[in-house]
C-alpha cells in the first residue's frame, strides 16, 4: 500500500471523477473531487494541501490550462505537481509531471501516483494524512 497522501481530482465528467475517487481511495489515498477549475482553485486557496493534482484539460469555465496558469501564479500553490489525465492525447502542459490518456491507461496513472507523492514528501510537501 502506498504512503497515503491527498490527491485532488479535477474532472467535470462526474462518472470519471467518481471512478477515480473510488479507485484512489481504495488504494489508500485521501481524495478530494473538484468538477471544474474554479472549484479546485477554491479548495486550494481555502487551505487544501494535496500531494498531487490529477487534472483533466477540457472542462467548462476554467479549463486545465486556465487552472494551471492560476495555480502557477500563486507561489503557495505553484509547487503542487500535476498529472494531466485527458482523453485528448494532444492536450498537454509542458510543466506537468506526466500525461496519461484518459480511459486507456489507468494502470499507468496508478503507477505514477506513489512516485509523485513520495517525491513531494522529499521536497517538504505534505504527503501524510492528519492523525
Amino acid at each position: 500500500m502506498p504512503s497515503a497522501g491527498t490527491i485532488l481530482v479535477v474532472d467535470d465528467n462526474r462518472d470519471t471523477n467518481e471512478a477515480l475517487v473510488r479507485l484512489l481511495a481504495w488504494r489508500g489515498y485521501r481524495v478530494v473531487p473538484a468538477f471544474d477549475g474554479r472549484q479546485a482553485l477554491d479548495y486550494l486557496r481555502g487551505g487544501g494541501k494535496p500531494s498531487l493534482i490529477v487534472l483533466d484539460m477540457h472542462m467548462p469555465g476554467i479549463d486545465g490550462r486556465g487552472f494551471r496558469a492560476e495555480q502557477l501564479a500563486d507561489p503557495a500553490l505553484a509547487r503542487i505537481p500535476v498529472i494531466v489525465y485527458s482523453v485528448d492525447h494532444e492536450a498537454t502542459l509542458p510543466d506537468a509531471v506526466a500525461h496519461v490518456e484518459k480511459g486507456f491507461d489507468v494502470d499507468a496513472l496508478l503507477d505514477l501516483i506513489p512516485a509523485v507523492c513520495a517525491q513531494r514528501a522529499l521536497e517538504g510537501g505534505s504527503n501524510r494524512l492528519p492523525l
